[in-house]
């Protein structure tokens, strides 16, 4: 109502203009000053808690700490060659006795995603990946999880 009584009011644009900003401003509180920082986002990762980041940091789990080093850059490289380098060495990563102690097939998946990566076929070290971690993650974590890197 103030804004139409301030409109009415004035004889030229200017004015009307200036009447009206000045009715607004008598009503509305003032915007925020506009940062030139951007605003953080959130991010959609979830941050490892201290305790296991710190136990992960500490070696208590070797093997998955040499696989974060070693094989995830190279796969997202596509670094082929360290790829194959990277199986062939968790290949010899196989826990003592592997044949006997419920590890028979680690030797020849690690092999086989070797030679996948030496073909540059992404598809099958993934799958060769996935066939090791659904076969023997969770026994390994329950079993060996601490033990050392030979």
């Amino acid at each position: 109502m103030l804004l139409l009584v301030a409109l009415l009011a004035c004889d030229q644009k200017d004015e009307a203009q200036d009447a009206a900003a000045a009715a607004l401003s008598a009503i509305l509180p003032p915007l925020p000053t506009p940062s030139l920082s951007p605003t953080p986002t959130p991010s959609l990762t979830p941050t490892p808690s201290p305790s296991s980041s710190a136990a992960a940091d500490a070696g208590s789990f070797p093997l998955q700490v040499w696989m974060k080093q070693n094989m995830t850059p190279r796969m997202n490289a596509k670094d082929w060659q360290g790829m194959a380098e990277s199986l062939e060495r968790a290949a010899q990563l196989a826990p003592p006795n592997h044949a006997t102690a419920g590890y028979p097939n680690w030797v020849s998946i690690a092999k086989d995603g070797a030679n996948a990566a030496r073909a540059a076929d992404l598809e099958a070290v993934k799958a060769a990946c996935r066939g090791c971690h659904e076969q023997y993650k969770n026994k390994y974590r329950a079993e060996m999880r601490s033990r050392p890197i030979p």
